[in-house]
């Protein structure tokens, strides 16, 4: 019985270290980090009620939603077609663009050729 009293003491420490180490700054009270840490350390059981009583800050409860529930559903905006059409068409007309001018200095490049030509 002696060592489950030891063994939840042990894991009650190493818990209220990683929540210490994890925390970020901004929700620690009255003590800095390191601070909160070497009181854990020295006074174990004390500095572990301190930090849960009075050192670190809570965040606000979150509603929990289900998997299908509808602020889920309602998170993104319903696509636009006729945008994406648009935008498709004038993607084809840049590439059919930049294919002529691909052309052009194609041909360009065979006209100098012809006339270095003796």
């Amino acid at each position: 019985m002696g060592s489950l009293i030891s063994l939840g003491y042990f894991a009650m420490l190493i818990a209220v270290l990683v929540d210490v180490i994890l925390i970020d700054e901004s929700r620690i009270k009255n003590l800095g980090k390191i601070t909160w840490v070497f009181v854990v350390i020295f006074l174990p059981l004390i500095g572990s009620i301190l930090w849960f009583a009075i050192g670190r800050e809570y965040a606000p409860a979150q509603p929990v939603s289900s998997f299908g529930a509808p602020q889920r559903r309602d998170a993104l905006p319903p696509l636009d077609t006729s945008n994406t059409e648009a935008q498709l068409a004038k993607l084809d007309a840049e590439i059919e663009f930049f294919q002529n001018q691909e052309k052009i200095r194609e041909l360009e490049e065979k006209l100098r050729n012809r006339k270095q030509l003796p």
